[in-house]
């Protein structure tokens, strides 16, 4: 969370944190970070944006968050484009810190009634994930790789859905995505499978590491309305009001 990536394994309720850097994926983008690339088709561009100030990132300096609101392509979101709110979520499908603010793995929720830590980030990004859904807001979120044919929400949640607390051992595999991809409804699997096999996007998925990489340095990461905000769902409604 914050400046540093942290990874978790799940026993007896609890989760043992390490640190460990976000950006040690980007050396090897087309392995582990490579996460979904299959999906990744032309969606078309929409939105505006400017520079803005980091607010509580401890920065003085400023952040143009520009792309993550114009290139749709890269970036899906939900909700309004011309909303009085938005929200920018920086998340890794491996970090379990991104799994835990999404509530959506059972042992999340578990670990949350023993875990203070835990509990803080519990559902703070499903919070606003189901404000965009009601058209309160526009939520953006910019993955460390991509979804196309209309259905990044629905790989998004299943991911999220089966992630074990761990990183980096291979439950996210070509072979694994591609299982976890049938159980999404009016998905081109051979599409799919052709895609995540050739490698065909992987320029994008290291042009978008480098343009996150100027906006966050940890996992997840929220801006609401320009300002860095701490991913807690305290922290965000604050945000929101």
């Amino acid at each position: 969370m914050e400046e540093t990536k942290e990874s978790g394994t799940k026993d007896a309720g609890t989760i043992t944190i390490k640190k460990d850097s976000l950006w040690k994926y980007s050396t090897f983008v087309l392995l582990a970070v490579v996460v979904i690339v299959g999906f990744f088709m032309l969606r078309g561009d929409g939105g505006s944006g400017a520079a803005v100030n980091t607010g509580n990132s401890g920065s003085t300096g400023q952040v143009d968050l520009s792309p993550f609101l114009q290139n749709s392509q890269l970036y899906p979101s939900l909700g309004p484009e011309d909303a009085d709110n938005v929200v920018i979520e920086f998340a890794d499908f491996q970090c379990p810190w991104c799994a835990i603010a999404s509530g959506l793995p059972s042992w999340a929720i578990e670990a949350a009634q023993t875990s203070p830590q835990v509990n803080s980030v519990l559902n703070s990004a499903k919070i606003v994930e189901d404000m965009a859904k009601q058209g309160n807001l526009r939520f953006v979120y910019v993955p460390m790789s991509f979804l196309g044919q209309d259905k990044f929400w629905e790989m998004h949640d299943i991911i999220f859905a089966a992630h074990d607390g761990e990183e980096n051992n291979g439950k996210y595999s070509k072979e694994n995505l591609k299982i976890l991809a049938q159980e999404i409804s009016g998905l081109d699997q051979n599409k799919f499978a052709n895609c995540l096999d050739d490698g065909k996007y992987s320029s994008d998925v290291q042009a978008s590491a480098n343009q996150a990489r100027t906006a966050a340095t940890g996992t997840p990461t929220m801006y609401i309305n320009g300002q860095k905000v701490s991913p807690t769902p305290t922290a965000v409604q604050a945000a929101l009001q």
